[in-house]
């Protein structure tokens, strides 16, 4: 088919498990595209902020059928930079469940079944609150990266989808003030995550 024959920038294809937001510990197959408009200073995957190899969609279904896994994270940098609709039903057609991660910056609508928006203070130049506010429709779930207490303030307190507070770099004393945060503000929409595959010791 056409769509099979179009070509994604993609920094690496890796099966593993999810280890952050509300779908942490389930397998996927993680298929994590190159480049980034934000270049976060806590990124923890600069690797795939440039450089990447083109592969068409044909190419990475193969590379994703290897495993037995039919759940699959399309992932960053920031995958929205490209058109995902045309990965996106193909993977779908092949019935995979697909998620995604985007920063919230470039809108797509997508039919995805899982959708992580991770607003990054760097998008403030993009949108007051960091990111696109018609994702707040479609997004499944909020993560915000946590470097300090005063990171707490960016959240924005108008979203109703559940929201993840993340310790940059699984700091225990981050979670600490998140977890004062959260006792002083018991939003229930407000969940603490840590990086599990980190703690665990696996990509």
């Amino acid at each position: 088919m056409e769509a099979e024959n179009l070509v994604y920038r993609i920094s690496e294809i890796f099966y593993s498990v999810q280890g952050e937001g509300l779908k942490q510990g389930l397998p996927m197959v993680f298929i994590r595209l190159a480049g980034c408009n934000l270049h976060c200073r806590f990124c923890d995957t600069k690797y795939a902020l440039k450089g990447g190899r083109e592969k068409g969609v044909a190419e990475i279904l193969r590379a994703a059928g290897r495993y037995r896994c039919r759940r699959v994270c399309i992932t960053g940098g920031e995958p929205f930079l490209q058109n995902l609709s045309s990965l996106v039903k193909c993977l779908k057609r092949e019935s995979y469940w697909v998620s995604a991660e985007t920063s919230g910056t470039l809108w797509q609508r997508l039919p995805l079944d899982w959708l992580t928006v991770s607003p990054k203070q760097e998008g403030l130049r993009y949108h007051p609150h960091g990111y696109d506010r018609r994702f707040m429709k479609t997004a499944s779930e909020f993560k915000y990266v946590i470097s300090s207490a005063r990171d707490m303030g960016f959240i924005d307190r108008k979203i109703k989808n559940p929201v993840i507070l993340q310790p940059a770099d699984n700091r225990i004393s981050t979670a600490k003030e998140i977890i004062r945060f959260l006792k002083k503000r018991p939003e229930e929409n407000w969940y603490l995550r840590m990086q599990m595959h980190k703690i665990a010791g696996v990509r």
